[in-house]
């Protein structure tokens, strides 16, 4: 892991006393007023970025609960993006034989991840779950 995904990690973890979890409804991309965490956007490498999504997963246990990443497809069936607009070049689609993921056409277009693998859900955007907020890291709460 590289200093700077050290660095960050450091920065997150004494970020994450001053931030609250909320519950959020994905209308639209729409946000809601609920306060959420520091998510880093970006790492100088590979390594960086996994050693943040393993970190970020410890939130989530024990237990299964779902929570928002702030992806649809909602203006383009299959063409996923974030609330921002910008396109989505990472997946981790559910694959399992009797159920993968997406699988709601155009029933489903807001994305969640299991808290318990991390794999990722297509939804009705008007289920009520958790979710995850990403800011901009040079910026204070």
């Amino acid at each position: 892991v590289s200093a700077l995904a050290v660095s960050r990690l450091a920065g997150l973890d004494q970020s994450i006393h001053k931030l609250n979890v909320g519950q959020y409804t994905l209308d639209k991309g729409r946000r809601v007023g609920y306060k959420c965490y520091l998510v880093y956007n970006s790492f100088e490498d590979y390594a960086g970025q996994e050693a943040l999504a393993d970190y970020v997963k410890t939130f989530f246990h024990p237990g299964n609960w779902p929570v928002w990443l702030g992806i649809n497809d909602l203006r383009s069936e299959g063409t996923y993006v974030f609330d921002d607009g910008t396109g989505v070049s990472y997946f981790q689609w559910r694959r399992h034989f009797l159920s993968s993921q997406p699988d709601g056409g155009k029933r489903e277009n807001c994305v969640s991840m299991s808290s318990d693998d991390g794999d990722w859900w297509d939804h009705y955007c008007d289920r009520t779950m958790n979710y995850l907020c990403e800011f901009d890291d040079r910026v204070g709460l």
